[in-house]
């Protein structure tokens, strides 16, 4: 018995000993993952460049809750639209890039928290400080030159509750700026009530705002689009109040624009580079009841697309414009006919016509052509006249200018250059800037000018202004008196043919109300 005894304690200590050594190696209190969840983990994309999607949180603002899954869903589900009609167009089902899971449940969110309470980031600039010095410090996190920043707010819009400072929500070249507030849901869209609204309002913001940061700009839809359930109304108009609500929708236009833009590409190549394009020649009528234009162009990179866009000059921004997509025709040229029934807003109005070039580099180009309505009828006078030739002309006096905005511009050939008075040191208007017409008085029917190419704003774009000519460049006679529109290429008729061997064209105001004068070309034909 006694050895029996001693047998047992002599196997029972012998068997601690062995699990004793057995501890002493680390043990692994988990088993492996299957393999398709560790998959799932991974987030990856079969783009070659994606959206940098930012999430912003302020010094005294705390992360909203889930926000990584309800934005996941709120940028898949926007891919999905973006896909949807770019295959529409004719594009195939592309989108732009995103890093995802493999479920479609996750997107790569970079958390950047910022070392100032939230009235410190009103505007973008200390916002954009911050996400440029995070990439700098973690360059293989950055996936492209475009970036979504959504700043977290702790303020419950959808309870009636708001912010007590401004919070960006715009875009800025290829940087846009969205809010995320506690509960926004891609689910809660065409919930009725505030909830339902708030959704729309600031998911349908996102999309169009993120449209602005890979390169879209606004446009409106044609009068049959409008009025057809199929479109409705296009997200780079008012489709932040309709998306998820009723019918919105891409229009041609934003999709040609998007298959040149960095973040739908599948391949790696050189985008955004400099683009210079001139159109040579340009013809424009009205003929059964649709505007025709036609033109030849030459581009130092290819344009994949033209879009014809029609600006209203009570909306620079271009929020109702109604657009016109083409290819371009062979030999550099382009045509198109536009039919005044597809125009929402017509009556007694002015209009700029940019004609948009979609280049393959991503860049976009565009020239401005002035024109108008008369009681619903479109007047369009903006084909090309015989100019006569400035060989020998000579600025002879302007008001002011500022330095590197000559006044000379405006006889370089070049409407990307332009005459701008002096900001330094401003005066009021009137401006003026007169011309000698070399060594010769010349003939001339009327004036042609090109106001200043770009969509920046109005100041400093002429209104209303005259035109004097004068045989000594002392003695002047009035020889037209009228308003100048926004954009583009404007030419001015006299009562008669004028003989004249100076000019003098003088502002009387601009369109902002603002001290400043610009002009881009001043021609005589």
């Amino acid at each position: 018995m006694r050895n029996l005894i001693f047998n047992i304690q002599k196997m029972f200590w012998f068997s601690m000993l062995l699990f004793l050594g057995a501890c002493s190696k680390p043990i692994s209190l988990t088993t492996a993952e299957p393999t398709d969840l560790v998959a799932d983990t991974i987030l990856a994309s079969d783009y070659a460049y994606n959206l940098n999607v930012i999430y912003f949180v302020p010094n005294n603002i705390t992360p909203n809750a889930d926000y990584e899954q309800r934005l996941s869903k709120i940028m898949i589900e926007g891919q999905n639209f973006y896909k949807q009609w770019m295959n529409y167009w004719g594009f195939g089902e592309t989108t732009f890039g995103l890093l995802k899971n493999s479920s479609n449940t996750k997107i790569k969110i970079h958390t950047i928290h910022g070392p100032g309470n939230s009235s410190d980031y009103s505007t973008d600039a200390p916002i954009k400080a911050l996400v440029d010095a995070y990439f700098q410090q973690n360059p293989q996190e950055k996936t492209s030159d475009h970036y979504l920043i959504i700043t977290a707010s702790n303020k419950k819009y959808d309870q009636g509750e708001t912010d007590d400072h401004p919070i960006p929500y715009y875009g800025v070249g290829r940087w846009c700026y969205a809010v995320d507030y506690p509960g926004l849901k891609y689910e809660n869209l065409g919930t009725p009530g505030l909830v339902g609204d708030k959704a729309t309002i600031y998911i349908g913001g996102l999309l169009h705002e993120m449209g602005h940061g890979i390169n879209l700009p606004h446009n409106a839809p044609s009068a049959s689009q409008k009025n057809n359930p199929q479109f409705g109304m296009t997200l780079m108009g008012s489709g932040n109040y309709t998306y998820g609500k009723s019918p919105t929708f891409l229009s041609f236009y934003d999709a040609a624009t998007l298959n040149n833009c960095q973040v739908f590409s599948k391949v790696n190549k050189t985008f955004y580079g400099a683009v210079t394009t001139t159109i040579n020649s340009i013809l424009a009528k009205v003929e059964n009841n649709e505007i025709v234009v036609s033109g030849t162009y030459t581009s130092s990179v290819p344009a994949k697309h033209i879009t014809f866009r029609n600006i209203l000059d009570t909306d620079a921004a271009g929020y109702q414009s109604v657009t016109f997509t083409t290819l371009p025709s062979g030999n550099n040229s382009f045509s198109v006919r536009m039919p005044v029934s597809e125009f929402n807003v017509k009556g007694n109005m002015k209009y700029t016509l940019q004609i948009f070039f979609h280049h393959e580099n991503g860049t976009n180009t565009w020239n401005n052509y002035a024109y108008k309505f008369v009681n619903d009828q479109p007047i369009v006078d903006f084909g090309d006249r015989d100019l006569l030739s400035r060989t020998g002309w000579s600025i002879v006096g302007v008001s002011s200018e500022q330095s590197g905005y000559a006044a000379a511009n405006v006889l370089d050939g070049n409407k990307n250059s332009y005459w701008h008075t002096s900001w330094s040191n401003a005066t009021p208007h009137p401006h003026f800037i007169a011309v000698k017409t070399g060594a010769n008085a010349v003939t001339a029917a009327g004036l042609a000018i090109d106001t200043r190419l770009d969509n920046t704003g109005n100041g400093g774009k002429i209104k209303d202004f005259k035109i004097e000519i004068s045989n000594d460049g002392a003695n002047w006679t009035q020889a037209y008196t009228g308003t100048m529109v926004i954009n583009g290429r404007q030419y001015f008729t006299f009562d008669s043919p004028k003989t004249f061997q100076y000019f003098k064209i003088t502002s009387f105001n601009d369109y902002e109300g603002k001290t400043f004068a610009t002009l881009a070309e001043v021609n005589l034909y």
